[in-house]
C-alpha cells in the first residue's frame, strides 16, 4: 500500500485512498471494509497532535467504514440468493420435461392413446352458451359441443378422444348427437359395456387436434382465444437464469407463460 504522508492537517480516508488508489490503480479500483480500516488506522498515526481529528469528522468515518461493510455483506447475501434461484429454477425447470403443459401459442395438442389433451381460456364475462369445437389438424371440425354457462374468468378442458371435462368436472353430453357414434369391442366384436352395463365410446385415434372456444356474450357469439397442452422435450436456461421451455412440434415459452401443468 502507498505511503500516507503527513502534511500537517487531517486528511479524510476518501483523500488518502484517492492517492493510494492512483499509484496501485493497475491492482484494483475497489476498497473493501480491510482497506478502508487500514487507511483510517494509518490516518490516525499520522495525525498532527497538535492539530488532532476532529471527533465529528472521525464519527463520520467511522459510519463510512460501517456502510462499506454493510454493503460488502448485502452483495455477498445477494450473491448467494442468485445462485440459489438459478439451482432452483433449474431443478424446477428439469423436472417438467416430459410432462405436458398448456401455454399461450401453441394450437395444438398431441393426443396419445390412454392420454389427453387440454386447453385454457379466458371469458371476458359471464355467458349463458359457451361451446367448443374440436377440430382435426387439417382443419375439419369433428365435434361441436355445448357447454352450458359458465362465469367470467378462466375455462379449463381436458379431452381423452372421447370424454370432456370442464373445469375438472366431467361433462354430460347426449353421445347421439356427437359425429364419432363407434364403441369399444372385444376381440370377438362383442361391445364391451361399462358396470351399468351401457356401451363405452371409443376414443378418436391418436393424433393433433385442437379446441375453438367460443362464448355468447352480449347477443354475439364471439371465439376465444385458447391456448393448447404440449409436452416439453426439454428446457433451456438462459445467461439472466431466464427458463425457456421447448415444447414437441417446435413451441417456445417461458416457464412464467405456463397457464396448467397436466398430472
Amino acid at each position: 500500500m502507498s505511503e500516507i504522508t503527513n502534511n500537517g492537517t487531517a486528511q479524510t480516508v476518501l483523500d488518502q485512498y484517492s492517492q493510494a488508489s492512483n499509484a496501485d490503480e493497475a491492482k484494483t479500483n475497489e476498497l473493501g471494509k480491510n482497506e478502508f480500516m487500514e487507511l483510517l488506522v494509518a490516518q490516525m498515526n499520522n495525525q498532527n497532535p497538535l492539530e488532532p481529528q476532529d471527533n465529528t469528522e472521525f464519527i463520520a468515518q467511522l459510519a463510512q467504514f460501517s456502510q462499506v461493510e454493510g454493503t460488502e455483506n448485502l452483495n455477498s447475501t445477494v450473491s448467494d440468493m442468485a445462485g440459489d434461484l438459478r439451482s432452483s429454477q433449474a431443478l424446477q425447470a428439469s423436472s417438467m420435461v416430459g410432462q405436458s403443459v398448456v401455454v399461450p401459442g401453441n394450437d395444438y395438442g398431441f393426443l396419445q392413446q390412454g392420454d389427453l389433451i387440454a386447453g385454457y381460456a379466458e371469458i371476458p364475462a359471464t355467458t349463458a352458451n359457451l361451446s367448443v369445437q374440436i377440430q382435426s389438424r387439417t382443419g375439419q371440425t369433428l365435434e361441436t359441443i355445448s357447454l352450458g354457462r359458465h362465469d367470467q374468468g378462466p375455462v379449463s378442458l381436458r379431452w381423452d378422444g372421447a370424454n370432456l371435462e370442464m373445469d375438472g368436472e366431467i361433462v354430460e353430453m347426449d353421445r347421439t348427437l356427437l359425429n364419432r357414434q363407434e364403441v369399444l369391442k372385444d376381440a370377438e366384436g362383442n361391445p364391451v359395456l361399462d358396470a351399468d352395463g351401457n356401451t363405452i365410446a371409443s376414443a378418436y385415434p391418436a393424433g393433433e387436434y385442437k379446441f375453438v372456444i367460443s362464448a355468447s356474450i352480449d347477443g354475439k357469439n364471439e371465439g376465444l382465444s385458447t391456448a393448447m397442452s404440449g409436452k416439453v422435450d426439454s428446457v433451456t436456461i438462459g445467461s439472466n437464469s431466464s427458463v425457456t421451455l421447448n415444447l414437441a412440434g417446435g413451441t417456445k415459452a417461458a416457464l412464467s407463460e405456463v397457464k396448467q401443468i397436466l398430472q
